[in-house]
């Protein structure tokens, strides 16, 4: 081999091993001129908000939990939606028929959303809330948690081409968000009537794409399928809809470094469905 060729190979062994590290040095970059992406960020988006109901006397908190996942991730929330509901006082039933509060959530999204969007638009996009009271949250207007407009840090290092490429690409900011539908039935003196969503749906994201089929910062597209229809029931329950979303946002984040800091959050704000 001559030494030429050493030299060539030499030479993109280190393009690859700077480019391998472009993300934490483009988060080093970004700490030293405060951009906020450096760090990571995590907000929640309130699509539908939770009713606004009226505190519960002391024997009335308790509290039936259910969890289903119907995103494209293994996401399992049930636990989390437990532990913080008795952290906040509520004691959490096995028996359904003997709360006065049930607590039923989906997770119908996890995936990558456009910079600074919160998820707002996916979730507004998916629809009505299945199992919820129609007509009452669901043209809520949405609340945007995030802070607006980008702050993008282009970063230019003298390696070569390939380098400056890959510390641009790793400046650029990725959010993702999980949607989670809620419905919240209280129990009633007597049995109301009230009309009911059936609407089904998910939403599935590539790696570098965002829901609604819009094109997001990585350039790949996604899509969410819905059916609606309504029916008319009666129960002593009655049932508010509630949409979530949480995010999480950072120099080119990936999504396991999203997911604890997405879970976290939700944590905070779960007890906040519940009266206080």
């Amino acid at each position: 081999m001559s030494t030429s060729q050493r030299l060539l190979i030499l030479s993109l062994t280190v393009m690859v091993i700077v480019a391998s590290g472009c993300t934490t040095v483009s988060r080093q970059m970004g700490s030293l001129t405060d951009n906020k992406y450096a760090e990571p960020r995590s907000g929640t988006v309130w699509v539908v908000p939770p009713p606004q109901l009226e505190p519960p006397r002391p024997s009335e908190k308790t509290v039936y939990i259910s969890y289903r996942n119907i995103s494209d991730s293994d996401i399992d929330l049930r636990n989390l939606l437990i532990e913080s509901a008795r952290e906040q006082g509520w004691t959490v039933t096995s028996d359904p028929r003997s709360a006065h509060y049930r607590l039923r959530a989906s997770n119908r999204f996890f995936g990558e959303v456009e910079p600074e969007s919160g998820g707002a638009g996916t979730g507004a996009a998916m629809g009505a809330i299945a199992g919820a009271a129609t007509g009452l949250g669901t043209g809520a207007a949405v609340a945007n948690a995030t802070d607006s407009g980008l702050a993008g840090a282009a970063a230019g290092v003298g390696v070569g081409g390939l380098v400056g490429a890959g510390i641009s690409n790793a400046s650029k900011p990725r959010e993702w968000a999980m949607i989670v539908d809620v419905v919240l039935e209280v129990k009633q003196d007597r049995p109301v009537e009230f009309t009911v969503a059936t609407d089904s749906g998910s939403g599935t994201a590539d790696v570098a794409g965002a829901s609604n089929s819009r094109m997001a910062s990585g350039g790949g597209t996604s899509q969410t399928n819905t059916s609606s229809a309504t029916a008319t029931r009666k129960s002593q329950y009655f049932p508010h809809g509630v949409r979530l979303s949480v995010w999480a946002n950072q120099m080119n984040m990936k999504k396991d470094e999203a997911l604890p800091h997405i879970e976290e959050r939700t944590r905070k704000v779960v007890t906040q469905m519940l009266p206080m």
